[in-house]
């Protein structure tokens, strides 16, 4: 039921050896607290601080990485993530080096790659973000690195799931990804097929909200017991590859129609409103995306629709209008130029910051892979599925100005008080 417990911890404000300390407490506290209420999170991560301009210098960095290494190694926590941000102006030069090298050789790392906020994206930024990805991905046989490796526009501090996450903060903070897919899937298998809309909602709201009030009481009695913060739940229904927990099968049982065909963006936001109005019902307190995962690679269902060509790119970036992370784990042509990459991350760039909702990109090329071959992983938290092609130039789009906004469609709609000024012209 709970995906990751994510421990924010503030390296760079606070002493190692207070951190270290704060860090053993609170995986103290909510081991026991969880197992007091019989929940086993299924990974415990670490997040850290996002690293701007004055990561460029390969020391401080490595510094870094190897106290959270060590430390994630000592108290037995699986990932730790890296946010590096790029909004901001100033050399990238250093940093992106320092990034090939560090994915090699600290496999628990994941990177967070910042490339737009709620106010602008760096189009420079992200250019050299898919120079970057297109390098890691020569980095072995099969294109895995960029498993570890996420572009993110937009997202909010202490999102628990990965690789789209960031500590913000002084103090050691928490947070809760959840499994919900498996709720969702019972609700409409007890409906039967394709349920009446309104119906499903209410009752799978009426499932949900329970859940969260009691996870949001468990996080505020561990940060309570252990002196962390707690920072929310996200509570999205994402896909997990065991044959069972697909959020493609849940579209397709509610629609009738292959996930990906006419119709699945309208599901897709009937759920993202499901999961806001249980958080609303339970007053639980949310962080993070709060929407629909479609996770190519880590979805049998979505695997499958896609090597039987029900789905495409184009019908995933639909998708991300309303889901919650965006284009994530496609893999791509291994010999896809980085201005191919490049296009893609700059649509889903370009739609969070027009539509204000955190999205995330994470392509794989796939290297000796062309459109339309397997990806070979054969891992246990991986699906294998078709290679999707790229449809764009290999054309750089460039801009002077470092990074830039754009104006969201609510600014042109005429409030009460301009209305009446513009009434009197």
């Amino acid at each position: 039921m709970i995906r990751s417990l994510t421990i924010g911890i503030p390296v760079g404000t606070k002493s190692q050896s207070k951190i270290e300390a704060a860090s053993k407490r609170m995986l103290q506290i909510s081991g026991e607290l969880l197992r007091e209420v019989q929940l086993t999170p299924r990974t415990i991560r670490y997040t850290l601080p996002p690293i701007g301009i004055e990561g460029e210098n390969e020391g401080l960095i490595l510094s870094m990485i190897k106290f959270v290494d060590g430390l994630a190694t000592e108290t037995n926590v699986r990932w730790f993530c890296l946010p590096l941000d790029f909004i901001t102006g100033g050399s990238r030069r250093e940093r992106l080096s320092v990034a090939i090298d560090i994915i090699s050789r600290f496999p628990k790392l994941f990177l967070n790659l910042m490339v737009a906020n709620t106010e602008r994206l760096s189009l420079p930024a992200i250019n050299d973000v898919a120079v970057l990805i297109s390098r890691i991905s020569k980095r072995s046989n099969n294109g895995f690195d960029n498993f570890r490796v996420g572009t993110s526009c937009g997202c909010p501090p202490n999102a628990p799931f990965f690789p789209f996450s960031r500590h913000e903060g002084g103090e050691v903070a928490f947070s809760f990804a959840l499994e919900t897919t498996g709720v969702a899937l019972a609700v409409a298998n007890e409906l039967g097929p394709y349920p009446n809309i309104d119906s499903y909602r209410d009752n799978l709201v009426a499932r949900l909200a329970p859940i969260l009030f009691d996870i949001q009481r468990l996080g505020e009695r561990i940060a309570k017991d252990s002196g962390c913060e707690f920072r929310g739940i996200d509570a999205s229904f994402s896909p997990f590859p065991d044959g069972h927990m697909s959020v493609a099968t849940l579209v397709e049982r509610l629609s009738g129609a292959p996930v990906g065909s006419h119709g699945s963006v309208f599901i897709t936001a009937i759920l993202t409103d499901v999961i806001r109005a249980a958080l609303l019902k339970s007053g639980a307190l949310p962080v993070g995306f709060n929407g629909v995962m479609y996770s190519l690679l880590e979805d049998n269902g979505l695997a499958s629709a896609n090597s039987r060509r029900l789905i495409s790119l184009d019908g995933l970036v639909a998708l991300a209008s309303v889901c919650a992370c965006g284009v994530d784990m496609v893999p791509v042509p291994g010999n896809s130029f980085p201005e191919e990459l490049a296009a893609v991350m700059i649509d889903i760039a370009a739609m969070s910051l027009s539509l204000k909702k955190p999205l995330g990109i994470r392509l794989l090329p796939i290297p000796g892979r062309s459109n339309n071959e397997l990806t070979q992983f054969n891992l246990d938290f991986l699906c294998d599925s078709r290679v999707m092609g790229l449809s764009a130039t290999d054309r750089s789009l460039e801009s002077a100005a470092h990074a830039f906004g754009m104006l969201a469609p609510s600014r042109l709609i005429p409030t009460k008080k301009t209305f009446k000024w513009r009434s009197k012209i």
